[in-house]
């Protein structure tokens, strides 16, 4: 009879903050990259499809979190919608001795006084096409810098204003 013990690598933690050109932190998008552009992601293990290859996407309403990854080399692109700059971090190493703190910066450099940035086809949950909860498209949402949105659920007449005043 043989026996074995499955090891997993322990990850490696990278935190992150972004903040805009005045210091302040902001609701945003961190996409993490692998460097030799090969995702470890697998979907036959459950990992979802996302498109462009990255390694992990984090959006953070607050303007910071932390995100677990495998051993490698990285580079990191924070965003603010279509009224900021992005900010693109220099490569970083991530192992379990080596845990580093992103600062990301994204300026504002669009004025849009009198003008609303809206997106009018918007899917979650309760449609058929998407596994997007409303609390997360709310987020997602608030992270791209859209002030209006429109659900366009197959199917059902959905309504994000109690998981906005939830939020």
């Amino acid at each position: 009879k043989h026996s074995g013990v499955l090891i997993s690598p322990r990850p490696g933690v990278v935190r992150f903050s972004i903040r805009d050109e005045t210091g302040r932190p902001v609701p945003s998008k961190l996409t993490i990259f692998k460097v030799d552009g090969q995702s470890d992601r697998n979907p036959d293990l459950g990992d979802g499809f996302i498109g462009g290859g990255p390694e992990a996407v984090v959006f953070a309403e607050r303007g910071g979190g932390e995100v677990i990854l495998p051993d490698g080399t990285y580079y990191a692109v924070a965003t603010r919608g279509l009224e900021y700059e992005i900010d693109i971090s220099e490569p970083f190493e991530v192992s379990p001795s080596q845990s580093p703190h992103l600062e990301m910066t994204v300026w504002r450099s669009v004025q849009s006084d009198g003008w609303v940035s809206a997106d009018f086809h918007v899917h979650a949950a309760p449609s058929h096409d998407s596994g997007v909860a409303l609390a997360d498209r709310v987020r997602t949402m608030v992270c791209e810098g859209v002030e209006f949105f429109t659900s366009t659920d197959h199917d059902y007449l959905t309504d994000y204003a109690p998981t906005v005043e939830l939020l």
